[in-house]
């Protein structure tokens, strides 16, 4: 529309401008094809701005009369109010149908109304200045347009209001936002050599639901999930959104924060489900003079991987709402700010945070979720309450300090007591120098009964880094040791499929490097230890054990809208803990090697699809939680399509 409003307004002013002739069928029969004003002549044509002369040409060479262009200006006039008035129709039908109750069926076509009305106004952005070069050309040709019969008062009066009507346009805008994603993701395992594969999640691929080895067609898991989040619109006030899910990967992965790990079968279609991922409101408030923000509901929260941080329990499944690391309570945060430095107070429950199938969407776990090599005991959380401190350092640094405590209503037995909470503090620190980074951290975890500390030995982490970025390489390395009894609900990484590991000290280094504008080489390694021998039964790991971890990749960059990329994975570990119970204690080695193959689309701005072809290559006849140990050596190829709204 303002496209079209653009090209009359370049009409009337120009048309005393000499054109050269011109001829076409579709347009004035005078104007050709491959003039530079086709376009606009043809759209002004079309919405009756301009008529032409009697025998319908245009004649672009001959200077337009003042009578003329007072017609010309009397109809971008009339098209413009008429533009005005189809707008407000739109936003009072809008506003009809968001006062009234919404079926599921009404919500794609409430989107997309709500859509083609906001790339209406959007297209009004600068209709102030074209206004009022209307109302200027209406005062140069008064005299003309009072000749044609035009009240030039009224249509004066009318502009004004035009203008008026525009910016109050351009500011109202519906009271309901609708986003959201819409993901479809297939799984097809296969064996090799009647063999299974393992993926990195620590899922059999390959099999059928009796775990007997097979090809895609018979291991094929079609996932599906659309969220819609719905937030206000309001510019002052409490502020609220809220996200609700529905599809069938919830029930098939068990929740986002937790691992299926089987002896039998691999993937298996969940049912069908329907949850709410977060709704909140948030505004801001003061008590006693200290002003502070709020925001209460179902509401997320992370502070840093060594502390609290949702793990990623999905390898090949990319999503916002699956790999934002945050836990999610019924609860509140409270941010005060003090001077430069921000607090946020947190807490709440999350043992009712439950789908309509009964299924919890994210419970919170201690450490080490998978134990692959030993038997430490993984515990619950029902209750959380913690704060959070950020400091900034002058430019070039921050500070983070945390202290929470998690309460489990089911408990652990420790050292003939029961453990029913956990107290988690510590912090980290970084400063950046230019292109030169440098950070680390420290923090302790106390096993408590109630309000006694029953465990508080051998309960650290604490780690260095160090980062240079330049222009087309880029290189990381560090340092960390992880203490056997380290139980914090973090994400500080994984070695094979053992998530979360502890009881182990080793060095880390990394790097990247642009080849060519489309190519980049990526790489690093792990080199660790087992820390303490007096914990081998409870992590696998004691002073005798070695774990060597590497992997490399390389990415390649088509064009914008097409990628591929091939990866490799090696993790090896060696003199594990005998004293596990296991398949083959004299066996104490296993190795995992995974290849990976990968090609991503952008179909457009918002919808990408990713296929990968992931091959295994277990030997781990000493593992414990996949019953049977062995080999494996299937694959999986997975397929992701996302659309975004």
């Amino acid at each position: 529309m303002r496209r079209t409003f653009k090209y009359a307004l370049s009409a009337i002013l120009t048309a005393a401008i000499v054109m050269p002739a011109f001829a076409t069928q579709d347009n004035f029969p005078d104007v050709p094809d491959n003039h530079w004003a086709f376009e606009a002549l043809q759209r002004l044509k079309k919405d009756g701005i301009l008529v032409g002369y009697p025998d319908g040409l245009f004649r672009g060479n001959r200077p337009a009369s003042r009578y003329e262009l007072a017609v010309a200006i009397h109809a971008a006039y009339v098209n413009l109010k008429s533009v005005t008035d189809g707008l407000d129709s739109q936003i009072k039908a809008l506003g009809d149908r968001l006062n009234g109750v919404a079926t599921t069926a009404d919500v794609q076509n409430l989107r997309d109304a709500l859509a083609a009305l906001q790339n209406d106004v959007n297209g009004m952005k600068s209709y102030g200045e074209d206004i009022a070069a209307l109302k200027k050309l209406a005062d140069t040709f008064q005299k003309e347009l009072a000749m044609l019969g035009v009240d030039v008062e009224a249509l004066k009066k009318d502009l004004g209001d035009l203008a008026d009507r525009v910016t109050r346009l351009e500011k109202k805008k519906p009271a309901v936002n609708i986003s959201g994603d819409v993901n479809l993701l297939m799984l097809a395992g296969n064996s090799n050599n009647n063999r299974p594969g393992l993926d990195m999640d620590g899922h059999q691929t390959g099999v059928t639901a009796g775990g007997a080895p097979t090809g895609m067609t018979s291991d094929l898991t079609t996932l599906e999930e659309g969220a819609f989040t719905f937030s206000g619109t309001n510019d002052t006030g409490p502020k609220w959104k809220g996200t609700i899910v529905v599809g069938n990967m919830l029930d098939t992965f068990g929740s986002q924060s937790t691992f299926r790990y089987g002896a039998n079968g691999g993937y298996a279609e969940g049912s069908s489900d329907v949850y709410l991922q977060d709704f909140s409101v948030k505004f801001d408030c003061s008590v006693i003079g200290v002003p502070f923000d709020a925001e209460l509901g179902r509401v997320g929260y992370k502070i840093s991987p060594y502390i609290f941080q949702r793990i990623d329990n999905t390898s090949y499944f990319s999503n916002d709402r699956w790999d934002d690391g945050l836990y999610r309570f019924d609860g509140g945060i409270l941010g005060f700010k003090l001077g430069t430095a921000k607090l946020n107070v947190f807490g709440g429950e999350t043992n009712n945070i439950t789908s309509t199938n009964g299924v919890e969407i994210n419970p919170i776990h201690s450490g080490p979720l998978n134990g692959e090599f030993g038997a430490y005991p993984v515990m619950t959380f029902d209750r959380t309450l913690g704060a959070n401190l950020n400091m900034p350092l002058a430019s070039h640094g921050n500070i983070n300090l945390a202290y929470l405590v998690l309460d489990s209503l089911a408990g652990i037995p420790v050292d003939g007591t029961g453990a029913n909470r956990l107290a988690v503090y510590g912090g980290d620190v970084d400063f950046k120098f230019g292109q030169f980074s440098i950070g680390g951290g420290y923090s302790k975890s106390d096993l408590q009964e109630n309000e006694t500390t029953v465990n508080n030995i051998d309960n650290a982490a604490w780690h260095v880094d160090g980062k240079y970025e330049a222009h087309s390489w880029g290189i990381n390395g560090g340092y960390r040791e992880i203490d056997a009894n380290y139980l914090a609900p973090g994400d500080w990484g994984q070695l094979g499929i053992e998530r979360n590991p502890t009881n182990i000290k080793g060095f880390n280094v990394g790097g990247h490097l642009k080849l060519s504008r489309s190519l980049t080489l990526r790489a690093g390694g792990e080199w660790d230890t087992g820390q303490d021998s007096n914990f081998g039964g409870t992590t696998g790991f004691d002073t005798g054990t070695d774990i060597s971890a590497w992997n490399v990749g390389l990415t390649w960059q088509m064009n914008p809208n097409t990628d591929f990329m091939i990866g490799y994975q090696d993790t090896e570990f060696t003199n594990l803990d005998g004293a596990v119970v296991a398949n083959n204690p004299a066996n104490t080695s296993a190795s995992y090697k995974w290849t990976t193959f990968g090609f991503g689309y952008r179909l457009s701005d918002s919808s990408r699809l990713t296929i990968q072809y992931q091959l295994s290559d277990i030997s781990n006849d000493y593992q414990v939680v996949q019953g049977g140990g062995g080999r494996f050596t299937g694959g999986l190829l997975t397929t992701q399509l996302s659309v975004k709204f």
